[in-house]
């Protein structure tokens, strides 16, 4: 080879082992100095590839075979060989930057790597990254009030909707169908749908997902404590009132029905406590029965969200991938 490509090349100061045997060149001049036997054992297409001789190819002042990856970036081809040579990766490495850095360059780093693993069939990386989406969001109901209230945490609204998006287009590039109930849930939570029209990052198709999935979420909203019954018959907690005596759940069951169809926000799956949104101290039985009762109709709803969102008929279809 000439001498001028050993000077065109910087190697990345992570990836340059002496005995490597094999140099990937990322945007021209990002070299890596990897072991081919490593690439080889978790990649089947540089198992392949390599696995032929490699006619007219570069090769450095060494000897080492120069191989070109020119649609690639850096921080890609960096994450996914950070999994390769370290099995700690998604276990400790990932969950680290998540804690430490936040969300935005948790989801960051993720972008990067699955377009080169997925391309490269890196398929234990492609399958890590998926696992360390579910880390961050919930494909069951249980983690969904967790994840509302971890959004809520976060101070500039631009963020925020920043992050739900990058997820969205993650889920989306790559037929990721399990999450998208949770994800557009995300988005007609935390915004109107004049904001959601407005969104450049989302197609005309899922801002209209998003639009209808408001309006039949308002009807469950109105319908979320009309569901809720009366107490429970050993209700000891009675107030006096010009009707005469009754259990105050029954005065207080139609301000927090009004509460939820005044707001204009979609709030049917986040935590709601009974004994803190009433103005009167409840029994036990009463505060018990409510809070099981409430959350059996969200699980009903997050079962729901599918065909809420015109994504498929049930979960199981979805995840079968039959999408509307």
């Amino acid at each position: 080879m000439s001498e001028s490509l050993d000077n065109q090349i910087s190697y990345h100061p992570e990836f340059c082992f002496g005995d490597g045997s094999i140099v990937l060149l990322v945007e021209g001049t990002v070299g890596f100095k990897v072991h081919k036997s490593l690439l080889c054992r978790h990649s089947t297409f540089f198992k392949d590839m390599l696995g032929l001789p490699l006619k007219d190819s570069e090769t450095t002042r060494l000897g080492q075979p120069v191989v070109r990856l020119p649609q690639d970036n850096a921080a890609g081809v960096a994450g996914v060989l950070k999994a390769v040579y370290d099995n700690r990766f998604f276990d400790k490495y990932l969950p680290t930057v998540l804690s430490s850095q936040g969300e935005q360059q948790y989801l960051g780093l993720l972008s990067a790597m699955m377009p080169v693993a997925r391309k490269y069939d890196f398929e234990s990386v492609f399958d890590g990254c998926i696992e360390a989406l579910r880390r961050l969001l919930p494909i069951q109901f249980q983690g969904m009030t967790t994840r509302i209230e971890s959004l809520q945490l976060v101070v500039d609204p631009v963020k925020r909707t920043a992050n739900i998006l990058t997820a969205l287009r993650l889920a989306d590039t790559f037929d990721l169908f399990e999450f998208f109930p949770s994800l557009f849930y995300q988005v007609v939570g935390f915004h109107t749908p004049e904001e959601i029209y407005d969104m450049s990052d989302l197609s005309w198709k899922d801002k209209t997902r998003c639009v209808m999935g408001i309006a039949e979420l308002r009807v469950e909203q109105g319908e979320a404590l009309r569901n809720c019954f009366p107490p429970t018959g050993d209700c000891t907690k009675l107030v006096r009132t010009e009707g005469g005596w009754i259990r105050p759940m029954c005065s207080q069951h139609p301000s927090l029905a009004a509460k939820l169809k005044r707001t204009k926000k979609i709030v049917v799956l986040d935590r709601l406590e009974f004994e803190k949104e009433s103005n009167v101290v409840h029994c036990r039985d009463c505060t018990l029965r409510y809070s099981s009762e409430y959350e059996k109709n969200q699980m009903r709803i997050w079962n729901a969200l599918p065909k809420i969102f015109h994504l498929a008929k049930s979960w199981e279809d979805l995840l079968l991938g039959r999408v509307e």
